[in-house]
């Protein structure tokens, strides 16, 4: 189970550089316009095979690797399983992402908080935030591969992906 908790984590680092590319990218029109295009003709796609790993990911955790979730990792996955449901349905009735795109940034920005503040919870010297909970078992960190990826930073960077795949893939509106 260590080999898959490593790969996942390995995975992350990637997808953490990507975003960086991607985002350094978006400052070049050129690249802009590539960006945008590959996010309206993908991005659905993406976002269902994002989350829906990101699904199976919390559940072998949980199940294979006997990680029980804390308080704030049931809230992140209140807000990462319905971006999967919305998004296999938009699939199946052949909808396009800017349909979509307005709630997986919703999910996705509640979420990335909610991650965010359990990571900097795992990283930051104890008594630096305010506890999660009496326990304070949201503070233990039970993953931390390459001194950064916790469990909560894997989230934040799953949640930060499909935000940034639903901002790029959004309805323009004119006032």
């Amino acid at each position: 189970m260590q080999t898959f908790i490593m790969l996942m984590a390995l995975g992350i680092v990637v997808l953490d550089i990507a975003l960086v590319v991607c985002i350094i990218a978006l400052f070049n029109a050129k690249w802009r316009g590539i960006i945008r295009s590959f996010a309206n003709e993908y991005g659905l796609l993406a976002i269902f095979l994002l989350s829906a790993g990101s699904i199976a990911g919390t559940l072998l955790m949980q199940y294979a690797a006997l990680l029980a979730p804390c308080v704030l990792c049931w809230w992140q996955r209140i807000f990462m399983y319905p971006i999967a449901l919305i998004a296999l349905i938009a699939l199946v009735k052949g909808k396009k992402i800017s349909d979509i795109a307005d709630y997986v940034i919703a999910f996705s920005i509640l979420g990335g908080a909610i991650s965010l503040y359990q990571h900097l919870l795992q990283i930051l010297p104890s008594g630096s935030l305010i506890p999660c909970d009496a326990t304070g078992d949201c503070a233990i960190r039970l993953v931390f591969e390459f001194g950064f990826v916790t469990i909560p930073w894997m989230a934040l960077t799953v949640f930060a992906a499909l935000a940034l795949i639903a901002f790029l893939a959004r309805k323009e509106t004119t006032v």
